[in-house]
Formats: structure tokens, sequence, C-alpha cells
């Protein structure tokens, strides 16, 4: 369950991070557009249907926008990243404590409670509007299958006009006639079909004009703009302004195929207005999901209004509202992918403070480098960009991984508190180089390396150094500890075994100083490991030529030995540490003989 709840809260913030900013954007300027609108109340339906539409349109169609610009900007990740400000040192040394994975944890923040909320009210609000889409679809499909259909030119009583504006369209359409007293509706767009009530049968001017009002939303093809104002609705339902947009556009539709009905020839304003008064207590079909002459009653007041005052010689602007229609709805996706543009180049310039190591013994067999986040946008920002990076240059990477929260923080100190990313590379110095230059780095000679500068955050803020031109070495190897480090015999008895860590600070003296248990066993093994590394000794580690105090980190393997061998030899051990190999309380005699310390390849 906890994995569920962090994968959906992590999805809702990916989504709410690239949503938020766009949809400010497209709030701002359709508030700007709708009250413009509202100031020009004489202004023909035509205008105000286009641009109300244009400015609902423009929200997915700039979400849409966003998505394919940054796609096709994910082509050329390689250049845009180049720009970036970078910080990085190299050390030659590999690093000391690389081999453990991260581990995830279950504890759900409650931010991530918040985000998991935020999409369960999501889905909820989907799902009750696609419930409601397919009440209402299949009530119409069985409404279309409870009527008989048939052309226009079979329905008989249809005029001239109707009948040639009808064959103008290459779809063939289709009426039927119902018993009950419903307001005239068209659907469909492919095989479109116009129901009407049976009581137009006895009246041939009232039947001519509503199917003429009927032909004009298909000739507009309106079941099509109706649909993906749905879609978008469906989508966008929390939005307040979807909803009054839809209102308004419905409206104005309306009062639009008006306009365009009462052009035509021998149209009398009075019937069409009288047809209209008529339709005012009937029932409204499905009008979610279907255009009806009388989308919604309350506007039939205003629609009667422009009716009496309609002008029959003023021309429809057809092609200055489709004008001002492509204007509006990508001048809005312009502005909105501009302004994200913007954010993200922001993003791309922050500064990344970056580690290159590259393996110059040819011991890993990879070169590595590490990324350091300064706060966790940043981190999440930076997945991105190195799976884009994993994506454009395949032959380069052979591994990457990602250290989180305490692991980060227990493993690279207050450095990695916001998460690590750690890159390898194939060892070939073109590989390397390729991901050096797609992260924006200088490329490297391996031939011939740079002295690894002092990084300034390892100096003077904390008094020792993390990374150091020469790394302390332990006098006598390895061995020197392997001679006095003994197996507890309480963790043996108890079947304990595991990975001690110890972290410590190497002065310029060579000594250890506040040595700490980082990640333990129990068992006596912590304080056993404590007492032997305490009473070590180094070289101290160098910078510039100076002796300087070096954090250290000795991870220490405590093993029970089984008698199976294959175990044994595929036991994980420590890289840059040691194991220490006891016998567990059943084990034989042979057994015990057998049992000799392993000394583990040192790195330092």
């Amino acid at each position: 369950m906890e994995n569920i709840v962090l994968h959906i809260s992590a999805a809702a913030s990916e989504v709410i991070q690239f949503m938020w900013l766009p949809i400010v954007i497209w709030t701002v300027l359709s508030i700007a557009g709708w009250l413009i609108l509202r100031s020009l109340p004489s202004l023909h339906p035509q205008y105000h249907y286009h641009m109300r539409l244009a400015m609902l349109l423009a929200l997915p169609a700039g979400l849409i926008a966003l998505t394919a610009l940054q796609g096709f900007s994910s082509l050329f990740m390689s250049q845009s990243t180049a720009e970036a400000s970078l910080k990085f040192v190299t050390f030659t040394a590999p690093p000391i404590e690389i081999t453990l994975l991260p581990e995830t944890t279950a504890v759900i923040s409650m931010t991530e409670w918040l985000y998991f909320g935020i999409a369960l009210i999501f889905g909820a609000g989907m799902t009750v509007y696609l419930l409601s889409f397919a009440i209402q679809w299949i009530q119409m499909i069985r409404l279309k299958n409870n009527v008989q259909l048939f052309t226009l030119q079979q329905a008989g009583n249809i005029d001239k006009s109707n009948l040639e504006l009808a064959a103008s369209h290459t779809r063939i359409i289709r009426t039927g006639f119902l018993e009950e007293t419903i307001i005239p509706v068209t659907f469909g767009y492919r095989n479109p079909v116009i129901l009407l009530p049976a009581t137009l049968r006895n009246d041939n001017e009232k039947l001519n004009l509503a199917v003429r009002h009927e032909l004009t939303h298909i000739s507009q093809n309106d079941f099509i703009t109706h649909s993906l104002v749905l879609v978008t609705q469906l989508f966008f339902w929390y939005h307040p302004f979807i909803h009054m947009f839809k209102k308004e556009l419905v409206d104005y539709r309306e009062m639009r195929c008006d306009t365009l009905v009462l052009s035509g020839k021998n149209v009398s304003p009075k019937k069409y207005a009288s047809l209209l008064l008529e339709l005012l207590p009937m029932t409204n079909v499905n009008k979610e999901l279907s255009v009806n002459m009388a989308q919604e009653t309350s506007n039939l007041k205003k629609r009667i209004q422009m009716i009496a005052q309609h002008n029959l010689n003023s021309p429809i602007p057809k092609r200055a509202s489709l004008a001002i229609f492509a204007f509006a709805l990508l001048g809005s996706v312009f502005a909105m992918a501009c302004t994200d543009l913007q954010t993200h180049d922001i993003y791309d310039r922050e500064e990344l403070d970056i580690i290159t190591d590259f393996d110059m013994s040819g011991e890993r067999d990879y070169h590595q480098i590490l990324i350091f986040m300064r706060d966790q946008d940043q981190a999440k920002r930076n997945l991105d960009l190195i799976s884009q990076l994993e994506q454009n240059h395949p032959g380069a990477i052979y591994k990457v991984d990602v250290y989180r929260d305490e692991y980060a923080r227990e493993h690279f100190g207050e450095r990695g508190a916001h998460g690590v990313i750690r890159i390898h590379t194939h060892r070939d110095a073109d590989a390397f180089n390729e991901a050096l230059q797609a992260l924006g780095l200088e490329t490297i000679d391996l031939e011939n390396p740079p002295p690894p500068p002092a990084h300034p955050d390892f100096q003077q803020q904390e008094d020792y150094y993390v990374v150091a031109e020469e790394m302390p070495e332990l006098i006598g190897g390895l061995e020197s500890i392997m001679k006095d480090i003994r197996y507890p015999s309480a963790a043996r008895e108890a079947g304990i075994q595991g990975r001690v860590y110890i972290q410590f600070i190497v002065n310029e003296q060579g000594e250890v100083e506040s040595p700490r248990v980082i990640r333990g066993i129990g068992g006596g093994a912590d304080e056993e490991a404590l007492r032997v590394v305490n009473n070590a000794r180094f070289t101290p580690g160098m910078q510039r030529g100076e002796p300087v105090r070096v954090l250290y980190t000795l991870p220490i393997l405590f093993r029970l030995a089984t008698n199976d061998p294959a175990s044994q030899q595929s036991a994980e051990v420590p890289e840059g540490g040691l194991s220490v190999t006891g016998y567990s309380p059943d084990a034989t005699a042979s057994d015990r003989r057998s049992v000799e310390p392993e000394l583990i390849r040192q790195h330092n």
C-alpha cells in the first residue's frame, strides 16, 4: 500500500509541477479575454462564439504543445545542458565506499499524502464525468435504435433549400420523428442523425425551420467542437472557468446558428421566434452529448430579443471571426509555451555540484560522475536530465544509481542530503568524455589527467576534506587491522553477520579522531570495529603538499563461515574495506580450521 501511495504521489507531483504555471498563464489570459468580450455585448455572436472557443481549447492545446516542445528539445539535450553553470572537483582515487544499493523508505510524508489526496480527488472527478457521459451515450444509442430513420428526401415536406444544403455534404444525413415532445437534436459526425418531435410534421414551415437549424449545426461541424469541449471539461473539470466558458459557448453557438438561419432567403424571423417559444416546455434530450436547437432554455429570451433586432442585411463575419479565433488560440498557446520554456531554461542553467572520478588503475573497469543535488526539486529535474542522457548516449552510459534521503546523507554526508546521482560510464575515454560533454563539462585527457583542485566546500566550513589530493593510507595496510580484530563471540553465537561502517577523521598526524558507527549490526561487532579503528594509524592526507584533516569511511564485513563454499565465494564484500570471517555455532572442526581472515582489495 505504501508503495502505491508513493508512486501515485510522485506522479501527481510531476504532473502538478509541469502544469501549474501554464494553467496560471491560461487563467490570466482568459480573464483578460473574457472581460473584453463582456465589455462588447453588441459584438456579433460569431465573434463571441469563436473567441470563447479559442480560449477554452487553448488550455489543452497549450499543454500538448509544451509536451511536444519538451520532447523535441530533448533531442538537443546535450546542447542545452552544455550551457549549465557547473561546479566540480576531480579525484583520481576511487571512492572509499560505493557498494550499497539505495534503500527506499516506506515513511510517507505529509506532502506525499497531499499529492496522493489531490490525485484521488482528480481521479474521482474524472470518473464521475466519464460515468455521466457513458450513461447519456447509452441512452442516446437506445433512442436512436428505437426510432425509424430515413433520409431527408424520404421524410417528405422538406423544402428545396434544405435538401440542397443536405446534398452539399458528403455524409448521409438521416432523420426520425419521436412521439415524445422533445427539442430537435443532432448528434454524430460521420453519420449525423436529426431527431424531431412528431408534432412538427403538421406544420411544414416550422418543420423546415427546425431542420434548417440542425443542418446549420452539421455544416458548421458543431458536434466536433462540442465533443472537444467535453473532453476539455473531462480533464480540467476542477477549473471553474472551463464550466463558465462552456455555458457561454453553448449560448453563443445557438445565437450564431440563429443568425445563419435568418440570413437565408424566405425565412420569417417572427415564425422562427415563435418556434423557439414552443420549444420552451419540451424535453431536452441528452444535451451533454448532442447539439440541441435549444440547448439551454434559460437563454431563449436573449435569443428572441436578438432575432427581433436582427438586421437581415448584416453580413456574417465568417472569415474575420475565424482569423480572430486562430489568433487567440495560437497567441495563448505561444504565451504558455514561451513562459514555460523560459522557466525550464532557468532550471537548465542552475548550478550543479559534480565530482568526476576516472579509473586510472583499471581495477573497476568504469569511470563515474557524481552529481550532488542542492534541493529536492533540483533532484527531480535532474533525474529527467539523466533519463535523457541515458536515451541520447546509450553507448556511453554503463549504469546510473540514484541515492536518496537517509541513505544519501549517511554515505555522502550533508552534502548528499538532497540526493546523489551516480553515473557509471564505460572505461574508454570516448564514452567518459561523451558523458561529460552531455553534462556541460570539459573533456579530460585521461592519459594526462589534471591535478585535482580543492573544492571550497571541503575546507574552512567543516575543517576537513572529504577528498584530498593524496588520501590517507593505513600504515601496515589492512593486515595491521586484521591481526588485531576478533569476531565477537556474542555475534557468532547469535548468528549475526553483516557490514559495520566506521566513519572518522584522519588528522594531520595520521591519528584517528572521533570514530563513530554510521551503520552497525550489533552483537558486539560495532564495538569491536570501533576498537581496532581507534588503534589504527595512517599516513596523513596531503593537499598541495601540506598534511590536512580528511574524512574517512571504512567498511568492515563480519561474515560467518558455512558448509557451502559457493556461498562464501559469492558473499558481497565492501570495496575499500576488510572482511572478518568467523564460524557458526554448528560448524564442524574442519570448517573452523579452514576459517582464515580474508583480506579485501584496498582502494585507498
